[in-house]
């Protein structure tokens, strides 16, 4: 892939800035499109293409990236189970966007954290509470109000969160993969189900990194779950597992 991933190279050198120029229907936010990618990649004889497909009885979405010397990358992502079409369409789009930003190892968006999370209210701040007195009328003392404390996180949410921040995952699917369970947090999932979707961010994250989806697969099992097994932490095993994922990539030289 020597001649493809010269061209990469040069391509990426010259991308433009990447705006946020679409809007999510959805959830009403604003993302970026990608298109300031693309005459970049196509001034070096490189072309995107995405398809869907059924894999092992579950729909994926397909990325390549095309040379004209006829080499080519291919990166697998896994799409959410939702059986509304509107709603799989929105997802797919997302899908899309993301596996195009893996592919080409760059960040289109940040988006902000709202696992679970709650807005924190405002801390009431201490007051006089006696009311002036009115003429022969004794001073009342008033109750005190009380500081409202914001609710702290639930494990469940805070765990997806870290091992979302971790991946760069985008937000907006995992509220699709939540929504398509009939949950609106994390924290309403049980045990098993928390374990699907860190599986589901790990694999995505992954697609392009292994030769093949089981490739994928096999290694998460060995890295992550085997070593969480034997006691390691969860968000350790992820990252010596990305770490060691990236470490067996091409050399760009």
């Amino acid at each position: 892939m020597q001649e493809l991933i010269k061209a990469l190279i040069k391509a990426k050198a010259e991308f433009n800035p990447i705006q946020k120029d679409g809007t999510n229907p959805h959830y009403k936010r604003k993302y970026a499109t990608l298109d300031a990618v693309t005459p970049a990649l196509g001034k070096h004889g490189l072309v995107i293409i995405q398809t869907t497909e059924i894999f092992e009885c579950k729909t994926v979405l397909r990325t390549h990236i095309f040379h004209e010397s006829g080499e080519s990358i291919t990166s697998t992502y896994p799409l959410p189970e939702i059986s509304d079409s509107q709603k799989f369409g929105a997802a797919l789009t997302y899908a899309r966007r993301y596996a195009v930003c893996a592919i080409l190892s760059v960040t289109a968006d940040e988006d902000n954290d709202a696992e679970g999370a709650t807005t924190p209210q405002k801390t009431e701040q201490p007051q006089n509470n006696i009311r002036p007195r009115r003429d022969n009328q004794q001073p009342r003392v008033q109750p005190t109000k009380q500081a409202i404390t914001p609710p702290s996180i639930s494990p469940k949410d805070l765990r997806v969160k870290e091992v979302r921040t971790l991946l760069n995952y985008p937000l907006d699917l995992v509220k699709e993969w939540l929504h398509s369970r009939n949950v609106t947090s994390p924290s309403e999932l049980d045990s098993v189900q928390i374990d699907e979707l860190v599986k589901t961010m790990c694999l995505a994250w992954a697609g392009n990194k292994f030769g093949h989806p089981n490739h994928a697969v096999n290694s998460y099992q060995k890295h992550v779950i085997d070593a969480v097994l034997r006691g390691v932490s969860e968000m350790e095993a992820i990252q010596t597992w990305m770490e060691g994922a990236l470490a067996q990539l091409p050399e760009l030289n």
